[in-house]
């Protein structure tokens, strides 16, 4: 009898169907974490996507803008780091802002097909759910129980770190799918070792630059943080670390090394390129940090929102604050710290969410005991750097509550671990029982954070002008718009105009950090600026402009020096009625006025009439209450009586 030979193995799928398959199953995961994600935005997706959003104004306008502009720059050729279409005639770095570059990229086709404002709610809804993905990847290689691991991705993705960034739709720092990944490739590179030295180095300077382009000061935390982390690694554990250091520092040296090739030019671009500039625009930015009390006390429920809320762009109720995690999820993560206490990573875990802690509440700790008032606090010196100053200490909230995902995810995978060794328990038992675990940890995650915010979130419509919205697009191309309201910070309208419009005219202003003389954010501008004027015009808060020969003299120095073509009154500002004799004041004529706006074109050669001056500007504004019907024209025809000009019809 003949020995026969084995069978030979059937042929498996060739490498692309593999990929593609792998593609399809990574695709299906974030689809199902992106399911928490349309529940908070069901507003928006059972009513009109492309005209809707959590408000016309504040951080949501300018987010609408930030994904329009690398659409528009690619399909023009245009600089992705820099735009001329706002601030004119100096424009944006936009490197040096919010912009999340990335993300634009990446959503380009949803902006060329249905416009800018769908393209947001699309990020948007996808941010925790990419988030979420990023975690369960990473956690899936320090976990044998994989569930755990979907815990610790909606914990992460859904946190309330994230979530209330997503009410301003502050996307550069809600989609944070690169830390989690950051921080598994870092263990992988010092303590697993399985895989070259160049492919770690290689990944490591894909993410940076991956994140570098989504938020570059999130890179610079995920730095700060790793630097802390491989201090603690060297400190502890010198003797297990000192046989891997060989491999660990070609690594890092590979990453580190295409890191600063791919990033030179645009990391110079950012610092010290055109229209660089630093600083912190807002003095009512949270600069003190977190509460310390807000990490077990969600606060009041339901809460109306508050002027500096509605300042930012949402006028729902809001939930609890950025840092909060809740008593259910602290009880876990003691839990787990005890399930998990033989494993090493879960003490390092432990010792960088303390660090992260301390950072997130900043220069002096608020919310806690009297008597903790004078403990040191590093972020108090950190804050000081160069670079560092970019960063709000409630930055690091999100990664708190990464690390404490993680951990979670330890200690599920632990009590997995303890299941699984009784013996007397079926399998299909313990993994029931491991289920049910898990879910009982999600929830009380996840539960408290959602019932504290008005659930959907509250959105309302996009509501263009009618001038700009049927009139913008018939202007010449290249045309400067001057707009009231005045394209500025704290007025963020005409930016999202610009960006549904399809950047066809050009703003005069800019609601964006742009350098002042003295190279620090210019904000609102200096007293007696034309940008404080404008802004005055646009924004409650302070004394409107009287129209004296000063300020009238400075606004016609300003339509020189911007290049502007037209002026144009439309939308909602504080009274565009007042400012409708103001500018009648600084053209010396009467304005046109075409739906439902008032329109003053600027000559070519940008020579006006002399200015109108003379009127009362509150007592011609209150003439026109009394006046019934209403005629639009009242306040200018008043300036132009009392500065004895001829009432004559616009040209």
């Amino acid at each position: 009898m003949t020995r026969m030979d084995p069978p030979a193995p059937l042929p498996g799928p060739s490498r692309p169907i593999r990929v593609a398959r792998a593609l399809c199953r990574h695709v299906l995961w974030i689809a199902l974490f992106a399911l928490p994600g349309v529940v908070l935005w069901w507003h928006i997706w059972t009513g009109h996507p492309s005209s809707t959003l959590t408000c016309a104004c504040g951080d949501p306008a300018q987010e609408v803008w930030f994904i329009a502009w690398p659409a528009w720059a690619l399909s023009h050729g245009a600089n992705l780091f820099f735009s001329g279409a706002v601030n004119v005639p100096h424009g944006a770095n936009l490197l040096s802002n919010t912009s999340g570059t990335l993300v634009g990229l990446v959503l380009s086709p949803v902006t060329w097909l249905w416009g800018p404002v769908t393209a947001t709610n699309v990020a948007l809804t996808l941010a925790p759910a990419v988030s979420a993905w990023g975690c369960w990847l990473a956690v899936r290689s320090f976990v044998s129980w994989k569930p755990g691991a979907v815990v610790a991705a909606l914990v992460y993705g859904y946190s309330a770190a994230i979530v209330t960034s997503l009410i301003f739709s502050h996307v550069s720092v809600t989609v944070l799918a690169v830390p989690p990944l950051l921080f598994a490739l870092l263990h992988e590179m010092v303590i697993r070792q399985a895989k070259p030295p160049w492919r770690d180095g290689a990944l490591l300077a894909a993410l940076a630059v991956l994140q570098f382009l989504i938020s570059p000061e999130v890179l610079v935390m995920c730095i700060l943080l790793g630097l802390v982390g491989m201090a603690v690694c060297v400190a502890v554990g010198w003797r297990q670390v000192r046989a891997r250091a060989g491999h660990a520092l070609r690594a890092l040296g590979i990453g580190l090394g295409i890191s600063l090739a791919l990033l030179a030019y645009p990391g110079w671009f950012g610092l010290a390129g055109p229209q660089a500039v630093s600083g912190v625009l807002f003095n009512i930015a949270p600069l003190s940090g977190v509460v310390l009390s807000g990490f077990f006390s969600p606060g009041p429920y339901n809460t109306f929102a508050g002027p500096y809320v509605r300042f930012g762009g949402y006028s729902g109720r809001l939930g609890p604050t950025p840092n909060y995690l809740g008593l259910g999820t602290a009880a876990a993560g003691l839990v787990s710290l005890a399930l998990g206490r033989r494993r090493p990573l879960t003490w390092f875990l432990l010792l960088l969410t303390a660090v992260a802690t301390w950072l997130a509440l900043g220069s002096y700790l608020i919310g806690g005991l009297r008597a903790w008032e004078h403990i040191w606090m590093p972020w108090r010196y950190l804050a000081q750097l160069p670079v560092l100053r970019e960063i709000l200490p409630d930055q690091f909230a999100p990664f708190v509550a990464l690390l404490v995902a993680f951990l979670l995810a330890i200690g599920l995978d632990a009590a997995y671990r303890r299941l699984q060794q009784m013996a007397h328990v079926p399998v299909r038992r313990v993994r029931a029982l491991a289920g049910a675990v898990s879910a009982v940890v999600a929830l009380a995650a996840l539960v408290p954070v959602f019932v504290t915010f008005d659930m959907p979130f509250k959105v309302v419509p996009t509501l263009v002008p009618v001038w700009i919205r049927d009139e913008a697009p018939k202007l010449p191309g290249r045309t400067v718009l001057l707009t009231v309201p005045f394209a500025v910070s704290g007025s963020d309208a005409p930016m999202l105009w610009q960006a549904v419009d399809g950047m066809h005219f050009r703003l005069a202003g800019a609601a964006l950090k742009t350098p002042g003389a003295h190279r620090g954010p210019v904000g609102q501008g200096g007293r007696g600026s034309a940008r404080r004027i404008l802004s005055d015009l646009s924004i409650f808060g302070t004394p409107q402009p009287l129209g004296t020969a000063a300020q009238v003299a400075v606004v016609r120095a300003a339509l020189r020096s911007w290049d502007v073509n037209e002026v144009v009154i439309d939308g909602l500002s504080r009274d565009p009625v007042y400012a409708s004799g103001f500018f009648t004041e600084v053209f010396g004529r009467a304005p046109a006025f075409v739906n439902h706006a008032w329109v003053w074109r600027v000559p070519s050669h940008h020579v006006l009439p002399r200015p109108a001056l003379g009127a009362s500007l509150y007592l011609c504004r209150l003439a026109a209450y009394r006046q019934a019907p209403f005629n639009p024209m009242s306040v200018p025809d008043c300036v132009l009586r009392a500065a004895g000009v001829a009432l004559t019809p616009p040209a």
